[in-house]
């Protein structure tokens, strides 16, 4: 009770506009946002702001909200590894294999992104409100709400996939952190200009259909000098695409990628849509972002830890050194498996 009394009362202090003509909604009750200008109206489920305008590419609006709410009926007072299981039970299309490595990716994906923010977190005590894009189940906002030590950092985690919202506020609660999420698409933000000073997202911008509407948005919330920091997977890595496992998918033609990988793996490439260290950096100059720089990402713990048990460890050394090295580290974030990129709001 006492978590929703939060929800309740940061949800009427937020300064929420409408994504679609970006006029001030008004709250209407505990149920629902109203615009008037556009006559639209976007509910509030399980104290989750619903401002989506399109859904997610892999289920309905209607199907993710009713998902959402089952799995948080069925899986009350249950730990967060109890819940994304129930998650993978009610979503009987996915192979067992593959749920465990989701299930083992989302109970590890907090340390990983408590390590990637880290640095970050650090050089900015003055920052106030951050925006966690693509949020998933809450871990990056969850790491830098942990890394706040200097000052208060106010994160909101936003995500289009209604059901993973529901999951990110059990990992928020039960880390007795409020859960600030809204659910919303990435190209179209239902927050005001200027309103953070900071917008983060790890391997985000690879899942949405316009990434440069997408970095557009964001760079429009942010505050002047505010920053953007991202990290992506390469779309012309040399080892095997992490999405699919197949070597040289991003090499391929898009139709003929999603070919490929529907033949070899029987998934949809259709919706992934990985970008290069030239197409980033133009997307980045295009949204009208200053002092852009993308580069191949320095690997964390945990990649380190994969590639242990991998004939490439042997390389993890050199892979380093080249990074660090002005020259050849041009040549290495053209072929490197992910790009961190930063760039500044002028």
């Amino acid at each position: 009770v006492r978590l929703i009394v939060r929800i309740m009362s940061w949800l009427d202090a937020f300064p929420f506009v409408c994504p679609r003509c970006r006029a001030p909604v008004t709250r209407v009750r505990d149920e629902a946002f109203a615009c008037t200008p556009c006559a639209a109206s976007y509910p509030v489920v399980l104290g989750i702001p619903d401002f989506r305008l399109s859904p997610d590419p892999w289920i309905g609006v209607d199907d993710d909200r009713a998902k959402g709410v089952t799995l948080e009926r069925e899986t009350a007072g249950a730990s967060l590894e109890a819940m994304v299981r129930a998650y993978w039970r009610m979503t009987p299309d996915t192979s067992a294999e593959r749920a465990e490595r989701f299930i083992e990716h989302v109970m590890s994906a907090e340390v990983r992104s408590r390590e990637w923010i880290a640095p970050i977190a650090g050089t900015n005590a003055t920052s106030s409100r951050w925006l966690d894009l693509g949020c998933g189940t809450a871990d990056l906002t969850a790491a830098v709400a942990s890394l706040a030590s200097k000052a208060p950092i106010d994160v909101v985690g936003l995500d289009v996939a209604f059901r993973w919202l529901v999951v990110a506020r059990r990992r928020l609660a039960l880390a007795g952190l409020e859960s600030k999420l809204v659910c919303a698409n990435a190209e179209a933000l239902p927050f005001e200009v200027d309103a953070f000073d900071r917008v983060i997202a790890l391997g985000v911008l690879e899942h949405v259909d316009d990434p440069r509407r997408a970095l557009g948005e964001a760079r429009r919330v942010l505050r002047p000098n505010g920053t953007i920091r991202l990290r992506i997977a390469n779309r012309y890595s040399l080892l095997p695409e992490p999405h699919v496992g197949l070597f040289g998918v991003g090499w391929l033609p898009r139709p003929v990628a999603e070919w490929w990988v529907r033949l070899r793996t029987g998934q949809s490439y259709r919706h992934h849509h990985p970008l290069g260290c030239g197409a980033l950096r133009r997307a980045l100059r295009a949204a009208r972002f200053t002092t852009v720089t993308v580069e191949a990402a320095q690997l964390l713990s945990a990649d380190r830890a994969r590639l242990s048990r991998s004939p490439l460890r042997a390389l993890l050394p050199a892979y380093e050194w080249v990074r660090r090295t002005p020259v050849l580290s041009m040549v290495l974030r053209l072929v490197a498996p992910l790009l961190d990129a930063s760039a500044t709001r002028a």
